[in-house]
Protein backbone atom coordinates (compact mmCIF):
# COMPACT_ATOMS: atom_id res chain seq x y z
CA UNK A 1 0.00 0.00 0.00
CA UNK A 2 1.11 3.53 -0.72
CA UNK A 3 1.79 5.90 2.13
CA UNK A 4 -0.80 8.62 2.64
CA UNK A 5 -0.25 12.07 4.15
CA UNK A 6 -2.86 12.57 6.87
CA UNK A 7 -3.98 15.66 8.73
CA UNK A 8 -3.21 15.72 12.49
CA UNK A 9 -6.79 14.72 13.45
CA UNK A 10 -7.26 12.22 10.57
CA UNK A 11 -6.95 8.44 10.78
CA UNK A 12 -7.09 5.55 8.32
CA UNK A 13 -10.29 3.49 8.49
CA UNK A 14 -9.45 0.98 5.72
CA UNK A 15 -7.28 0.50 2.65
CA UNK A 16 -8.25 -1.48 -0.44
CA UNK A 17 -6.14 -2.85 -3.32
CA UNK A 18 -7.32 -3.35 -6.90
CA UNK A 19 -10.22 -0.91 -6.76
CA UNK A 20 -11.65 0.21 -10.10
CA UNK A 21 -12.64 3.86 -9.97
CA UNK A 22 -14.42 6.10 -12.44
CA UNK A 23 -14.65 9.80 -11.66
CA UNK A 24 -15.23 13.08 -13.46
CA UNK A 25 -11.75 14.10 -12.19
CA UNK A 26 -9.98 11.79 -14.65
CA UNK A 27 -10.87 10.19 -17.97
CA UNK A 28 -12.05 6.60 -18.06
CA UNK A 29 -11.86 3.92 -15.41
CA UNK A 30 -8.62 3.35 -13.53
CA UNK A 31 -7.45 0.54 -11.25
CA UNK A 32 -5.56 1.48 -8.10
CA UNK A 33 -5.60 1.73 -4.33
CA UNK A 34 -8.32 3.34 -2.23
CA UNK A 35 -7.59 4.70 1.23
CA UNK A 36 -10.65 5.46 3.35
CA UNK A 37 -9.87 7.89 6.19
CA UNK A 38 -11.99 9.58 8.82
CA UNK A 39 -12.13 12.67 6.59
CA UNK A 40 -11.74 11.59 2.96
CA UNK A 41 -11.46 9.00 0.21
CA UNK A 42 -8.03 8.92 -1.45
CA UNK A 43 -7.57 7.08 -4.76
CA UNK A 44 -4.08 6.48 -6.17
CA UNK A 45 -3.03 4.81 -9.40
CA UNK A 46 0.00 4.57 -11.64
CA UNK A 47 -0.14 5.59 -15.30
CA UNK A 48 2.34 3.29 -17.02
CA UNK A 49 4.41 4.94 -19.75
CA UNK A 50 6.06 2.81 -22.42
CA UNK A 51 8.70 5.46 -23.12
CA UNK A 52 9.56 7.44 -20.04
CA UNK A 53 8.87 7.44 -16.35
CA UNK A 54 5.54 6.14 -14.97
CA UNK A 55 3.27 8.86 -13.54
CA UNK A 56 1.68 8.56 -10.09
CA UNK A 57 -1.82 10.08 -9.73
CA UNK A 58 -3.66 10.75 -6.47
CA UNK A 59 -7.19 12.10 -6.10
CA UNK A 60 -8.89 13.08 -2.84
CA UNK A 61 -12.59 13.56 -2.11
CA UNK A 62 -13.66 14.90 1.30
CA UNK A 63 -16.39 12.95 3.09
CA UNK A 64 -18.28 16.20 3.67
CA UNK A 65 -18.65 16.48 -0.14
CA UNK A 66 -20.86 13.35 -0.19
CA UNK A 67 -24.51 14.28 -0.66
CA UNK A 68 -26.69 13.61 2.38
CA UNK A 69 -30.48 13.43 2.05
CA UNK A 70 -32.73 12.87 5.08
CA UNK A 71 -29.67 12.08 7.19
CA UNK A 72 -28.42 9.33 4.84
CA UNK A 73 -25.34 9.48 2.62
CA UNK A 74 -26.24 9.00 -1.02
CA UNK A 75 -24.63 5.65 -1.81
CA UNK A 76 -25.99 3.44 -4.58
CA UNK A 77 -25.03 -0.15 -3.84
CA UNK A 78 -25.11 -2.77 -6.60
CA UNK A 79 -27.20 -5.75 -5.50
CA UNK A 80 -25.40 -8.17 -7.83
CA UNK A 81 -21.92 -9.60 -7.97
CA UNK A 82 -20.20 -6.45 -9.24
CA UNK A 83 -19.41 -5.17 -5.70
CA UNK A 84 -20.04 -1.65 -6.97
CA UNK A 85 -20.77 1.46 -4.93
CA UNK A 86 -21.70 4.73 -6.63
CA UNK A 87 -21.09 7.69 -4.32
CA UNK A 88 -23.03 10.84 -5.18
CA UNK A 89 -20.97 13.96 -4.50
CA UNK A 90 -22.04 17.58 -4.44
CA UNK A 91 -20.33 17.87 -7.82
CA UNK A 92 -20.36 14.59 -9.71
CA UNK A 93 -20.26 10.92 -8.85
CA UNK A 94 -17.64 8.32 -7.96
CA UNK A 95 -18.09 4.78 -9.26
CA UNK A 96 -16.11 2.26 -7.22
CA UNK A 97 -15.87 -1.46 -7.97
CA UNK A 98 -14.41 -3.44 -5.07
CA UNK A 99 -12.67 -6.84 -5.04
CA UNK A 100 -15.18 -8.45 -2.68
CA UNK A 101 -18.50 -7.95 -0.97
CA UNK A 102 -16.66 -7.69 2.38
CA UNK A 103 -14.70 -4.67 1.05
CA UNK A 104 -17.95 -3.08 -0.16
CA UNK A 105 -19.56 -3.63 3.27
CA UNK A 106 -16.55 -2.06 5.05
CA UNK A 107 -16.59 0.99 2.78
CA UNK A 108 -20.35 1.69 2.67
CA UNK A 109 -21.06 1.03 6.36
CA UNK A 110 -17.95 3.01 7.36
CA UNK A 111 -19.02 6.02 5.29
CA UNK A 112 -22.52 5.84 6.79
CA UNK A 113 -21.14 5.70 10.33
CA UNK A 114 -18.70 8.60 9.86
CA UNK A 115 -21.21 10.86 8.14
CA UNK A 116 -24.30 10.14 10.25
CA UNK A 117 -22.81 8.89 13.52
CA UNK A 118 -25.22 5.94 13.21
CA UNK A 119 -23.87 2.41 13.76
CA UNK A 120 -26.69 0.90 11.67
CA UNK A 121 -25.37 -1.17 8.76
CA UNK A 122 -26.71 -0.06 5.39
CA UNK A 123 -25.10 -3.00 3.58
CA UNK A 124 -25.21 -6.52 4.95
CA UNK A 125 -24.41 -9.99 3.76
CA UNK A 126 -24.89 -10.70 0.07
CA UNK A 127 -28.31 -11.90 -1.02
CA UNK A 128 -28.70 -15.66 -1.36
CA UNK A 129 -31.65 -17.92 -2.04
CA UNK A 130 -32.04 -18.65 1.70
CA UNK A 131 -31.75 -14.98 2.71
CA UNK A 132 -34.44 -14.19 0.11
CA UNK A 133 -36.83 -16.66 1.72
CA UNK A 134 -36.04 -15.26 5.19
CA UNK A 135 -36.76 -11.75 3.92
CA UNK A 136 -40.14 -12.86 2.49
CA UNK A 137 -41.08 -14.50 5.82
CA UNK A 138 -40.07 -11.36 7.71
CA UNK A 139 -42.20 -9.21 5.39
CA UNK A 140 -45.14 -11.58 5.87
CA UNK A 141 -44.78 -11.24 9.65
CA UNK A 142 -44.85 -7.46 9.33
CA UNK A 143 -48.02 -7.64 7.21
CA UNK A 144 -49.76 -9.84 9.82
CA UNK A 145 -48.70 -7.44 12.57
CA UNK A 146 -50.10 -4.47 10.66
CA UNK A 147 -53.30 -6.32 9.66
CA UNK A 148 -54.17 -7.13 13.26
CA UNK A 149 -53.17 -3.72 14.60
CA UNK A 150 -50.25 -5.08 16.61
CA UNK A 151 -47.19 -2.91 17.00
CA UNK A 152 -43.67 -3.33 18.21
CA UNK A 153 -43.39 -2.05 21.77
CA UNK A 154 -39.87 -3.38 22.36
CA UNK A 155 -38.17 -0.04 21.74
CA UNK A 156 -40.64 2.85 21.35
CA UNK A 157 -37.91 5.50 21.84
CA UNK A 158 -36.03 4.48 18.67
CA UNK A 159 -39.07 5.47 16.58
CA UNK A 160 -39.05 8.94 18.17
CA UNK A 161 -35.41 9.89 17.51
CA UNK A 162 -34.73 10.75 13.90
CA UNK A 163 -31.61 11.62 11.96
CA UNK A 164 -31.00 15.35 11.52
CA UNK A 165 -28.39 17.43 9.71
CA UNK A 166 -27.36 21.04 10.11
CA UNK A 167 -24.38 23.33 9.73
CA UNK A 168 -21.86 23.82 12.55
CA UNK A 169 -22.24 27.27 14.12
CA UNK A 170 -18.47 27.50 14.48
CA UNK A 171 -17.23 26.75 10.97
CA UNK A 172 -20.25 25.83 8.81
CA UNK A 173 -19.25 22.17 8.31
CA UNK A 174 -22.12 19.65 8.08
CA UNK A 175 -23.15 17.96 11.35
CA UNK A 176 -25.24 14.77 11.32
CA UNK A 177 -26.72 12.61 14.05
CA UNK A 178 -29.81 11.69 16.01
CA UNK A 179 -32.07 14.50 17.14
CA UNK A 180 -31.33 15.48 20.73
CA UNK A 181 -27.79 14.08 20.78
CA UNK A 182 -24.60 16.07 21.18
CA UNK A 183 -22.05 15.91 18.35
CA UNK A 184 -18.54 17.32 17.99
CA UNK A 185 -17.52 19.00 14.75
CA UNK A 186 -14.56 17.13 13.26
CA UNK A 187 -13.20 20.34 11.73
CA UNK A 188 -13.30 22.91 14.55
CA UNK A 189 -13.97 20.71 17.63
CA UNK A 190 -17.10 22.60 18.69
CA UNK A 191 -19.77 20.51 20.49
CA UNK A 192 -23.39 21.15 19.58
CA UNK A 193 -26.80 19.71 20.44
CA UNK A 194 -28.81 18.53 17.42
Amino acid sequence: MRSVNLLPNEGIVAQFDSVRCESPDFKGCESGELTFTTMSLIFSYTQVKVFGKDIEHTFLWALHDIKVVDGRPQLIIDKGDAHQCDILLRKGKLELRMDSHADLVTLANGINKLITGNDEDIVGAPKTFISGIASMLSDAGKEVTEAFGLRNTANPKSAESKMVSRACAGCGAPLHGRQGTSVTCEYCGRSEQL
